[in-house]
């Protein structure tokens, strides 16, 4: 695939590119005339970090920018195509999102970057660290997925994850099916659709999103999230179960990895594999912690990045 290289946008150009929203909420327009919704957070003149959000999330699920503004980060959160501000992509394959990513930087004139990506996002960070390893100077990849994909004897798979790979090979209009039954009750009341996950999920998460100021952060992102309807959200979960395009042993930038023992939506076993496939990674693993663990530990997620 073909990457774009990297070139810096006259600043009037930019300007023309890049409209600001509700303050913090920006538009970039791409080459093909599709719009790239993102935020903005931290030291605005700080070391570039893209933040890219999990599936069935947006953009205003990023966690709170005092650490960045603390640390001389200036954090970027994107939402993908067809989610949030972004205008779809359609037949989008994992490999598509960089170019937008580098795109976007060349217009905010960013030559390098490091990049975070959790739950969904992590094979997000992980693409955008193969496709543009000159740029790239760190991952962090949270609560990340494997490839689920074209490892079909592998153990961290479950039932669930061979079903969504078959169905995505053979009949994909099952997880649009699904997704649309699974969304029916968060388009009709966010706040009683996260209230109602809250209590089935695990202790540790449970204290984290007790914030209430996180959990106005959630429900604004549900509506946030089928701003477009619900397409965005069917690619994301064909993205996921498709095959990757690349092997997570060819990374050559630095990687961390955090995960938690206890993650009931991403197994613990997922980050134990990507450990020993990514080379050098490093693997912090948290005993007692679920899938949320990127809000408790954000401070130190941000300050391992290089």
């Amino acid at each position: 695939m073909a990457l774009l290289g990297v070139s810096v946008s006259a600043p009037a150009r930019r300007r023309r590119k890049t409209q600001q929203l509700r303050g913090e909420d920006r538009i970039a327009r791409l080459r093909d005339g599709r719009r790239l919704g993102y935020s903005e957070f931290g030291q605005p003149g700080g070391r570039p970090v893209f933040f890219f959000h999990g599936m069935g999330t947006t953009r205003l699920i990023c966690p709170s920018p005092e650490p960045a503004q603390d640390l001389g980060l200036r954090l970027i959160a994107v939402d993908r195509p067809g989610i949030g501000l972004s205008d779809p992509r359609p037949g989008r394959r994992l490999l598509d999102w960089p170019s937008d990513v580098a795109e976007l930087a060349d217009q905010l004139g960013l030559g390098s970057f490091a990049v975070i990506g959790w739950s969904g996002g992590g094979p997000y960070a992980l693409a955008t660290a193969h496709a543009l390893a000159s740029r790239v100077t760190s991952v962090a990849a949270v609560s990340c997925p494997a490839p689920l994909a074209g490892n079909g004897e592998a153990a961290y798979l479950r039932r669930f994850d061979r079903n969504a790979v078959r169905a995505a090979g053979r009949a994909p209009w099952v997880i649009r099916l699904a997704l649309w039954h699974w969304g029916r009750p968060q388009r009709r009341d966010a706040q009683r659709f996260l209230e109602e996950s809250v209590a089935a999920m695990c202790e540790s998460d449970q204290q984290v999103l007790a914030d209430p100021r996180l959990r106005v952060r959630m429900i604004q992102s549900s509506a946030e999230l089928y701003r477009q309807g619900g397409r965005g959200l069917y690619d994301e979960a064909l993205v996921l179960a498709r095959p990757w395009g690349f092997k997570a042993s060819e990374l050559r930038v630095p990687v961390h990895l955090w995960h938690g023992t206890i993650d009931e939506t991403v197994p613990f076993a997922m980050g134990e594999h990507l450990a020993e496939v990514i080379p050098d990674a490093v693997f912090t693993r948290f005993e007692d912690e679920g899938h949320h663990l990127l809000y408790r530990y954000w401070r130190e997620i941000l300050a391992a990045l290089e």
